[in-house]
């Protein structure tokens, strides 16, 4: 399995004897044997016992580094041991193992092997944040990806589909994660991660039946006597995407798995995560107090003005108008428009919660026709547009015949994103 296909071991000794500086006499120094002996070996007359390799390996500094086949063959596994481990965010584990494998950079061949463990090192530099040396790192290895192997192919595809997910540009994500996909069978460890991956993009382009199929599979496989926060993670946005099509459900099993779940791992995040979801599903299911009690504990896992309180805050007062309780809504539409001045998506999600609570207005309904259900479709948060449809046509629907053609149009919008949620592929 010899990355260099024709080097022994006692040849990629020599190259790094050389690499190192070192002559034939430091190395038979070590070996407490002739100078003759070592120009034998390296001239393929002779080889190292495998004493004489471990000698060599420690006084090289490449102790932990893989020259035979055997060693080949256990490096690789214990590459996607790694691999596993950032999947799994066991964070210090896979730093303490980064420093162990990191070995294999310091050699002058094996470049198939040195290549799998800078794909697993961005893989790492993703999981910690560390965009901008990811992104690097993985842009260096752009032009040479077609003289890649396919399986390292695969990993070079599958992580220039998580920096899109963190760029939020899920139609590119979901290009490069399908590459990986048509890659898969030559990958030593198959990685539920990519599907989960393809489905979250799904999800966040609304491809709520799609998102589903892709995910009750991963489901069907996932090992559920091993917690994981990848479970956590499955669960949640399968749940997610019952919700959007209406079966809640089996979305409110799932949530409250996910909140138990959550809690046994001691996220505050993940928690707040969980208690604002189950809201969504009260308040979807119409039970108004119970939903608003899930999303005031939510609060409390957030940090004010954060991203995750915005969205709670909005599934808040959305509830309350259903509630038909209307000055605790504009109570709190003071705070939140006061939260998001600077944020363009929740300066018209709440823009668009202000119109709705003077929805009987004709200024308020041609803002929300023309500008919320627009914005929201393009921002694929169909479920959200669908909501705003809804209640235009219960309005034109109550105004008589005047308005008949208004409402077929919205009848016909909802259609067509419902279409696109549950059959449209990217």
């Amino acid at each position: 399995m010899s990355g260099n296909g024709e080097l022994t071991p006692s040849q990629k000794i020599r190259k790094l004897r050389k690499a190192g500086g070192f002559t034939q006499d430091d190395l038979a120094a070590v070996l407490k044997c002739t100078k003759s002996r070592i120009s034998k070996i390296e001239k393929g007359d002779l080889e190292y016992s495998k004493e004489d390799i471990v000698a060599l390996k420690k006084f090289l500094g490449v102790a932990d580094a893989p020259l035979t086949d055997a060693e080949l063959v256990d490096f690789k596994k214990r590459l996607y041991k790694w691999r596993d481990l950032i999947k799994n965010n066991l964070t210090e584990e896979a730093r303490k193992t980064l420093e162990c494998l990191s070995v294999i950079t310091r050699l002058p061949f094996e470049p198939d092997l040195k290549a799998m463990y800078k794909m697993f090192e961005i893989r790492f530099m993703i999981k910690e944040r560390d965009i901008k040396t990811a992104e690097k790192s993985l842009s260096a290895y752009e032009c040479d990806v077609d003289r890649m192997t396919p399986e390292n192919q695969y990993h070079f595809y599958h992580n220039a589909g998580s920096l899109y997910v963190y760029k939020q540009d899920f139609k590119s994500a979901l290009r490069f994660y399908h590459k990986a996909q048509d890659l898969d069978m030559y990958v030593l460890e198959k990685d539920s991660s990519l599907h989960l991956n393809i489905a979250i993009c799904y999800s966040n382009l609304g491809k709520c039946t799609l998102a589903i199929s892709v995910l009750e599979r991963v489901h069907y496989h996932f090992d559920y006597n091993i917690a994981s926060v990848l479970r956590l993670y499955l669960d949640n946005v399968l749940a997610l995407n019952y919700l959007r099509i209406g079966q809640i459900n089996k979305a409110k099993q799932l949530f409250d798995r996910t909140l138990m779940e959550a809690k046994s791992f001691g996220d505050k995040i993940k928690t707040g995560h969980a208690l604002h979801n189950y809201g969504c599903a009260c308040w979807k299911a119409g039970e108004f107090s119970e939903a608003i009690d899930n999303f005031d504990k939510a609060f409390e896992c957030f940090g004010k003005g954060d991203e995750d309180y915005l969205e709670n805050l909005y599934w808040k007062i959305r509830c309350l108008i259903a509630d038909k309780k209307p000055s605790k809504a504009r109570v709190l539409l003071v705070e939140a428009k006061s939260l998001a001045t600077n944020d363009e998506h929740y300066a018209m999600a709440f823009e668009a919660l202000s119109h709705l609570l003077s929805i009987s207005d004709d200024k308020s309904i041609e803002f929300i026709e023309t500008k919320v259900i627009k914005y929201f479709i393009e921002k694929h948060l169909y479920f959200i547009a669908i909501d705003y449809c809804q209640i235009l046509e219960d309005i034109f629907a109550r105004r008589g015949k005047g308005y008949k053609i208004r409402a077929l149009e919205i009848a016909a919008t909802v259609r067509q994103i419902m279409e696109e949620m549950a059959f449209s592929e990217e």
